[in-house]
């Protein structure tokens, strides 16, 4: 081992990689402690190996940032011994970090990635892109947070490779597939590897692995990877589907800068309750379990209040969104699954009661019908179709031929069924029908009569900005003046995603039909079972675990039936339909038997 570089007194080896080796060092002059790193003695004559050492320390030393490694000193490429002294860092690695903590809370997985976010911003704001981000370039200090480190094969923005040879540079685990392809890096490459990283913080395995690093450089770039959520549900479906936007194939699909991944960051963290990151990271850093116990019983409080309050507003996907997070920290939570089933049995309610409605409405069409029958026959006693209770009813004398005759009122036309959505999802958009008559230019210049033909049926329509109405039997059309008007589409009882389009009603006589589909919210499933289960549902087009929500993306329909199979150690498969409503959730008991030993 080295005892002196120049000023620097060596004291230890801190560790050592395929370009050099690092020493805890003290600087004689400053009188403080240093981190050396000394390249190879047998890399010194390498051309390529010089520039990139060279690059490490121009590159860092023009960063400033809290989360970035700082450099203090550079040999320069004169020396005969090529180093760079950077302040000392206490450690350990985040890979070393995480094989110590396995079960480590999504709150710190996401503090973590959020301060290597804005180093990496820092990075990219002055065209640097880091190409090697990986839990060992990235290290713990002083039980506070997190430092980047190792910009050894960074390189600017505008310039194109850094080997004259071809050889690929990276760790294969952490790779970005254009990366991989030797095409042009940015800062969106940085973003999936981080997405790698942020993966193992929050599952405890790396999301692309196998028995060599070429089998690990092919599941990359077929971008296969197990599901985040069912390997660990405590993370919730908002972290879960940011590490799966950062891991996009196409960078384009992914965030479009470490500012608005940071922004989503902070934005989970502060659902549990968390308002200063860096000082939770560091609390955590400092009691791990203390802390940690603190810090599962503040987010399940802090989510069930979320969910309660978006329940009470009506939003019942925001509300099981936050439930099913606490339902995965605390299946046994009673407050939350109390809550969960006033949703199933609200719901219930709600269809009962547009049952009733809708025969009290056909009740009215049909009174309507029989008073426009009775008003044109005059050997019919006229009786008005709606008393109040509070009024006796006024019998009319009989129609004589004397008597005026009242003018008939026309039966309501009935509506020709919507045809379904499609079951690619998609909800069709507006599809307003023209009639050759109203198209031929023969229009009068009047008001035009708009016809609507939604999908579903239980929706209510706003025109202009007025309050949506509910259609139905009172309301099915509308007489507006030709031009662009906005319609507002809202589905009821969260059945369907809102809509708002602008259509333009041209001049006609005849009437001018809109067809509007809604796109069906996901449905919501809640198994309960007498002991822990797994869940597959239409033969594993979604999975989840038994008393946790699982949401059912692909409704084509409001109301759909749906194949699952229930599994549990020790226990008999179980496999049974059920019926499920978008927007909804459904509790489904299912008792599990024993298994029968073999004899």
């Amino acid at each position: 081992m080295l005892e002196r570089v120049e000023k620097y007194e060596i004291i230890g080896e801190i560790g050592h990689g395929g370009m050099a080796t690092v020493y805890r060092a003290r600087d004689t002059r400053l009188d403080r402690l240093v981190a050396l790193k000394v390249m190879h003695p047998h890399l010194q004559g390498a051309k390529e190996a010089r520039q990139r050492f060279a690059r490490e320390a121009v590159t860092v030393a023009r960063l400033h940032h809290p989360s970035i490694l700082e450099i203090y000193d550079y040999s320069g490429e004169d020396s005969e011994v090529r180093f760079i002294a950077t302040e000392l860092l206490t450690g350990p690695t985040l890979k070393v970090f995480a094989e110590q903590n396995p079960d480590l809370p999504a709150e710190i997985a996401a503090c973590i990635a959020l301060q290597v976010a804005r180093a990496l911003g820092a990075a990219h704001a002055e065209g640097v892109v880091h190409r090697d981000v990986k839990p060992e370039n990235i290290m713990l200090h002083e039980n506070k947070g997190v430092k980047l480190t190792d910009f050894g094969i960074a390189q600017l923005v505008d310039v194109q490779g850094m080997t004259t040879t071809g050889q690929v540079l990276g760790s294969p685990a952490h790779m970005a597939p254009e990366q991989i392809e030797g095409r042009e890096c940015d800062a969106r490459s940085d973003l999936f590897s981080l997405g790698t990283v942020l993966y193992m913080l929050a599952t405890g395995q790396l999301p692309f692995v196998g028995t060599n690093p070429h089998h690990v450089l092919k599941r990359i770039m077929d971008g296969k990877f197990a599901d985040p959520l069912q390997l660990r549900p405590t993370i919730g479906s908002r972290l879960a589907a940011i590490i799966r936007r950062l891991l996009e194939l196409d960078p384009a699909s992914r965030y479009a800068n470490a500012g608005a991944l940071a922004h989503d960051l902070s934005e989970f963290v502060a659902e549990s309750g968390i308002s200063s990151p860096d000082a939770t990271l560091a609390q955590y850093l400092d009691d791990p379990a203390g802390f940690g116990a603190k810090l599962r019983t503040d987010s399940i409080e802090h989510l069930t209040a979320l969910g309660e309050a978006a329940q009470t507003r009506g939003q019942v996907p925001v509300a099981l969104d936050h439930f099913n997070r606490v339902l995965a920290l605390d299946d046994g939570n009673t407050r939350v699954l109390s809550a969960v089933q006033r949703i199933g049995k609200r719901a219930a309610r709600r269809r009962l009661l547009a049952r009733v409605g809708s025969v009290a409405a056909a009740c009215c069409v049909l009174g309507a019908a029989i008073y426009a029958v009775a008003a044109s026959n005059p050997a019919l006693p006229v009786v008005p179709p709606a008393v109040r209770r509070d009024q006796p009813v006024q019998r009319t004398a009989p129609v004589t031929a004397t008597t005026p005759r009242p003018r008939a009122m026309p039966a309501p036309k009935a509506a020709k069924p919507p045809t379904r959505p499609r079951r690619d999802g998609n909800s069709g958009g507006s599809r307003p029908t023209r009639p050759a008559a109203g198209e031929s230019g023969g229009a009068t210049g009047g008001p035009r009569k708009v016809t609507f033909n939604p999908y579903p049926g239980n929706v209510s329509i706003g025109i202009d900005g007025a309050e949506p109405r509910a259609f139905g039997p009172s309301f099915r059309e509308v007489e507006l003046e030709p031009g662009t008007h906005r319609f507002k589409f809202v589905g009821a009882h969260d059945c369907c995603i809102d809509e708002e389009v602008s259509i333009k009603i041209p001049p006609g006589d005849d009437p001018f039909a809109i067809n509007q589909r809604l796109k069906f919210r996901p449905a919501g499933l809640y198994v309960v079972t007498d002991a822990p289960a797994n869940v597959v549902v239409d033969h594993g087009a979604v999975s989840g675990r038994s008393r946790s929500v699982i949401q059912i993306s692909d409704m084509s329909d409001l109301v759909e039936t749906h194949h699952i199979r229930i599994t549990a150690d020790g226990h008999e498969d179980k496999v049974q339909d059920v019926r499920l409503q978008a927007g909804q959730v459904v509790t489904v008991e299912v008792p599990l038997s024993k298994r029968r030993e073999d004899s």
